[in-house]
């Protein structure tokens, strides 16, 4: 009898696992997203399951209060395009393991701080909010680095042999 019920259960298991697979969403190792405030402009991105929050590429980044609260000021920072600055408000400091060539003799060698907002996005046909720290990505091929949190939200599995999956019609 223990063995019936457990032959039952790990089919049920089974069963309940590929449930799970199926209701995700397979995508490339890069994709096509829209953040609002930005028009029509199709923004390249990284999913990268090894960072756990999401990154965005901006300059002059200033915190500022507003109504008594701490406001975010900045600048996209995307393919040398000329976007408005965008205001938002503070949600939060990332604290992100810093990478060699980010030191500077006065900074912690180990960690830097960076300001959080919340950024509407459009993937894959679909809008969400999601949290990014901003930071000049300039140097690197993705302005927009989508971390484990927006991955999880998207309810998305990465297959890094497959680039630019997602549906790319958006509106924000």
């Amino acid at each position: 009898m223990r063995i019936i019920t457990l032959a039952i259960s790990l089919i049920l298991l089974s069963f309940f696992n590929i449930m799970n697979v199926q209701a995700k969403n397979i995508y490339g190792l890069y994709e096509q997203i829209h953040i609002e405030g930005l028009g029509n402009a199709s923004i390249r991105a990284k999913l990268d399951t090894g960072a756990l929050t999401s990154s965005f590429s901006a300059t002059d980044i200033s915190i500022f209060k507003k109504d008594g609260k701490k406001w975010v000021k900045f600048k996209p920072l995307i393919d040398g395009v000329n976007f408005p600055v965008i205001e938002k408000p503070l949600v939060r400091y990332s604290k992100i393991k810093t990478r060699h060539d980010d030191v500077r003799d006065d900074d912690d060698i180990l960690h830097s701080q960076r300001p959080v907002v919340m950024l509407n996005i459009c993937f894959d046909g679909e809008n969400h909010q999601i949290e990014v720290n901003l930071t000049d990505r300039s140097r690197f091929n993705y302005p927009l680095l989508l971390g484990r949190s927006a991955l999880v939200q998207f309810k998305a599995i990465v297959d890094p042999s497959l680039r630019y999956k997602a549906k790319s019609v958006c509106s924000l």
